[in-house]
């Protein structure tokens, strides 16, 4: 395959990726607009430096990945952009209960529960794109839907 053509098939599998990295940097980041800037930026990255990916892993995996080592990479940046963002959130609260909930567990668990249970990654793959080990994704994903399970019974029905 050229190398115009890997280029074309990263394209079409980051498209067809957009609304799953679109909901796992939101647990990351806890706000749309935040989350959607870090999708573009990582997207764009992706592209341009798509010749470092060989192959070994899944596109998936390793574009996760790419948007967790995003993340964590520009503090300062992130910074400024949650500042933005709590000025916009004054002013108008769209989110649901459940999205409050959900993006309100502490650092790491949504991420955790999001990986696992709603994109079906399994542990060892999960741990290696959030960096950490089977173990603590074990103990995080545990915390995660404990948390869950202690919302109100009501939570289902404030959703719809």
């Amino acid at each position: 395959m050229n190398p115009s053509a890997a280029s074309t098939d990263i394209r079409r599998d980051l498209v067809a990726l957009l609304p799953r990295l679109r909901r796992f940097a939101r647990t990351l980041t806890g706000d749309a607009t935040v989350a959607d800037a870090l999708v573009r930026e990582v997207c764009a990255r992706v592209i341009l430096k798509s010749h470092h990916w060989k192959g070994e892993c899944r596109l998936e995996s390793w574009v996760f990945n790419q948007i967790r080592i995003g993340w964590n990479e520009e503090p300062r940046k992130r910074n400024r952009q949650e500042a933005h963002a709590k000025q916009n959130a004054e002013g108008a609260d769209d989110a649901g209960y459940a999205s409050k909930v959900f993006l309100g567990m502490p650092d790491g668990l949504a991420s955790t529960l999001l990986l696992v249970d709603v994109e079906g990654f399994d542990y060892s793959e999960a741990a290696s794109i959030l960096g950490v080990s089977p173990e603590l994704l074990s103990s995080r994903l545990c915390a995660a839907r404990l948390a869950l399970a202690s919302q109100p019974p009501g939570l289902a029905e404030r959703r719809a």
